[in-house]
């Protein structure tokens, strides 16, 4: 008998969560040492070497398998792949990215930046980013990044956050609520998968929150936000200058 597609998800969230047990034992002291430049990918059948930085976001190599090996030689396969390799098509996507990604390695996970312009004392911590999930007849759906919201109850809240540069709502919308649906639908998986990135138990308080960051809107209050707030998704706006990028937080929902 065929698998069901949540036997095909929970198959494929052990296998990354295995991956990322694995990672985070081999490769965190990596992540210390050169926070801000790498991360770490885990998928269900390696480990993706990804390089944050502005001239090449996004640049790496898939398919590690051996990470002591990958330990060994990483000043050479960083450079190899990371600095040296040609930057195809550096998609806005891809730099804030590789910018957000960044900043929370370079503050123990935490998403500083984002949390600043929130303000609402909640703590996000990045979890993962690109993670593909199998939906039936060959398509997936996949995430932009995963993060654990904490508030200072210890309350713990997944958030599923879509980036774009482009401001096409119907289709983030699909993407951002199809998402959050699976990680609700796959608690038990997703909370170990969170647990085996971050070194710690997390048990969800609550149902996944839906982000979306996109080109801000002038000065004003982004005129989508209650359209989206009615949604149950959360705007941020963004303004790049320099490498870098500011937000603004359109109110909770």
């Amino acid at each position: 008998m065929p698998a069901s597609c949540a036997e095909l998800q929970r198959e494929h969230l052990r296998a990354v969560t295995g991956w990322a047990q694995l990672t985070r034992e081999v490769l965190e002291p990596l992540c210390r040492q050169h926070a801000g430049r790498v991360h770490f990918r885990p998928s269900s059948g390696g480990v993706t070497l990804v390089g944050l930085l502005p001239s090449r976001p996004q640049r790496g190599r898939s398919g590690f398998r051996d990470l002591a090996r990958l330990a060994g030689g990483f000043d050479s396969l960083f450079q190899q792949y990371c600095v040296d390799a040609p930057q195809g098509r550096a998609t806005p996507e891809k730099r804030l990215q590789s910018w957000m990604t960044a900043d929370a390695y370079r503050h123990e996970r935490q998403m500083l930046a984002l949390d600043r312009a929130v303000g609402d004392g909640v703590m996000t911590r990045f979890v993962a980013d690109e993670l593909a999930l199998p939906v039936g007849e060959g398509r997936r759906i996949v995430c932009d990044l995963l993060a654990l919201r904490l508030d200072s109850d210890g309350r713990k809240v997944p958030a599923v956050i879509e980036l774009k540069s482009a401001r096409q709502m119907r289709r983030l919308v699909e993407q951002v609520q199809g998402y959050a649906a699976a990680v609700d639908s796959q608690r038990d998986a997703f909370e170990s998968l969170f647990s085996a990135v971050l070194g710690e138990e997390v048990a969800f308080d609550g149902p996944t929150e839906k982000w979306i960051v996109w080109p801000q809107a002038g000065l004003s209050e982004d005129p989508r936000t209650q359209e989206l707030a009615a949604e149950g998704i959360r705007v941020v706006g963004y303004l790049e200058s320099d490498d870098a990028y500011a937000f603004r937080a359109g109110p909770k929902v």
